[in-house]
């Protein structure tokens, strides 16, 4: 790793960098229909109420090595915030030098600074490399709680669906 690379608030003139990081976390995880554009990042991001925030590791040179993108539900029952991290990807060069790892401790003492007793972020089942890095950063799968989903169909499907339970109608 670098001596100039530094893990840092993502800035304005980041997000060239940034959109290309974020593309390949959504190739990676086999995503599709990528729509970002630097225009939406910049609406979303520095706006009077930012919807996200992200620490980059800087390498020095113009380029960005890697990104903790990280954005907050407000309150949940206990009245506090949750801090949710959306996605965590370092350059493939850069793997298993400690970057990854750099910017999990920076999105950790933004959760302290913050006021947030936890921060949360989903993982792909099959990463079995991405949930032994966070093993070895402390992190453990929720105990509790399975992501669920509605689909497109499903949604469309419910949404239409004018009968209630066992079939009655809603009225």
């Amino acid at each position: 790793m670098s001596d100039e690379l530094q893990i840092r608030s993502l800035m304005r003139t980041d997000l060239p960098e940034l959109l290309r990081l974020m593309e390949g976390i959504v190739t990676y995880e086999r995503g599709t229909r990528f729509r970002l554009t630097e225009g939406e990042l910049l609406r979303r991001g520095f706006s009077d109420r930012p919807e996200f925030g992200a620490f980059v590791a800087d390498r020095g040179d113009g380029r960005l090595g890697g990104m903790a993108v990280h954005y907050e539900i407000p309150f949940m029952h206990t009245l506090q915030p949750l801090l949710m991290m959306k996605w965590l990807f370092v350059d493939p060069d850069l793997r298993s030098a400690g970057v990854g790892r750099l910017l999990m401790q920076r999105m950790a003492r933004h959760a302290r600074e913050t006021g947030h007793d936890k921060f949360c972020w989903f993982v792909l089942k099959d990463n079995a490399r991405a949930q032994a890095f966070y093993r070895g950063v402390g992190a453990a799968p929720d105990p509790d709680w399975d992501r669920w989903m509605l689909g497109t169909d499903a949604i469309t499907s419910l949404a239409n669906d004018e009968k209630g339970p066992a079939g009655k109608a809603y009225g």
